[in-house]
């Protein structure tokens, strides 16, 4: 087994670090909804581009566009403590603001492209990730500066379509690869592969009330559970199991609650904390879907992203559903920020 080039506890103290296996302060709400959307319905290449980008709604339901327009943003993070402080993965980049979206700097140089995904250290909010095509990179001041940080990941096999810190352990990192799921307990500078070997993992997401749970989607392998920290992974929801899920998400306020969504899949959801599944929303207009999250404010809500036929939510879990707008666009990403 590779040596594992772990701070220590003295010097996480000093940095104000809480060492491994401490756990992130709690969440404060209410939390801002951000997404990532391209109005696509009826798109003309070579015509100009409407408003698209990042988008936040409002406490009165509106969506407003932030920044320039950006044909995709795949993903959305906030440093804690300070949500006007947010990255984005861009195509072309990871971009920063530090005043809420009003302005933003492009903090990548030509080697990092075809960003997707974000995430930001809570416990060393300095240390920022990006997955990209070509692997993953880090940043250790906060996005000024940023380092190819795919050791121990396989050359040819580094793309890397998500990318989660865990909340409950400082330098703790779990990637999602298209060679299965990678973790790294050094801040990125070694990885070591948990399992899922030669599966493309589409996207990761850990338990806020159960931190030893996450779920994984897979490109047609269907979904992943593990409830040892991303350790081992076993495979859940059989019925699924050759669909692409793009998105798994888990309420905020109960990890009994979980759902998914993907290509052609429907909603899924179970209640068990993943041990048995049913599909849901037969009466959402399509069954594709880029996107689902659990409202961080609202206990046991559902938002569904489908593909050009508008966000919808669910206060029944996926039996009943409201259009919240956005008709037309496709939607990569929905994230909730907390104010600290």
């Amino acid at each position: 087994m590779r040596r594992m080039h772990l701070l220590p506890v003295g010097l996480l103290l000093l940095l104000g670090v809480p060492p491994r296996g401490a756990v992130a302060q709690a969440d404060a709400g209410p939390a801002i909804l951000y997404g990532g959307f391209i109005p696509s319905k009826g798109y003309v290449v070579g015509s100009s581009l409407d408003e698209s980008g990042l988008i936040r709604r409002e406490p009165d339901g509106r969506w407003v566009h932030l920044g320039h327009n950006n044909p995709r943003v795949n993903a959305v993070a906030a440093v804690p403590g300070r949500p006007d402080t947010l990255f984005v993965a861009a195509g072309n980049g990871v971009l920063r603001t530090f005043d809420g979206g009003r302005s933003w700097r492009i903090v990548t140089d030509w080697r990092m492209t075809e960003v997707q995904d974000v995430a930001v250290d809570a416990h060393a909010p300095g240390f920022v990730y990006a997955g990209t095509a070509y692997g993953v990179w880090r940043s250790t001041d906060g996005g000024d500066t940023w380092e190819e940080a795919s050791v121990g990941i396989p050359p040819g096999k580094t793309y890397t379509e998500t990318v989660e810190v865990d909340r409950t352990t400082a330098y703790r990192v779990l990637a999602g690869t298209d060679d299965g799921v990678y973790v790294s307990e050094d801040g990125g500078r070694t990885w070591l592969r948990a399992g899922l070997p030669g599966v493309e993992v589409l996207d990761l997401q850990q338990s806020r009330t159960a931190p030893d749970v996450w779920l994984a989607a897979t490109y047609r392998h269907g979904l992943h559970r593990s409830t040892d920290g991303g350790r081992t992974w076993h495979p859940v929801a059989p019925a699924w199991a050759a669909h692409s899920i793009h998105g798994v998400a888990i309420d905020p306020h109960d990890a009994r609650r979980m759902a998914a969504a993907g290509w052609d899949t429907g909603v899924l959801v179970s209640v068990d904390g993943g041990r048995t599944w049913e599909r849901r929303g037969d009466t959402l207009p399509v069954d594709d879907f880029y996107e689902i999250v659990f409202d961080a404010n609202v206990p046991g809500r559902l938002l569904a992203a489908t593909v050009e036929e508008g966000l919808f939510a669910s206060d029944d879990l996926g039996r009943t559903w409201t259009l919240l707008g956005l008709e037309g666009a496709l939607i990569f990403d929905l994230t909730f920020v907390y104010p600290r």
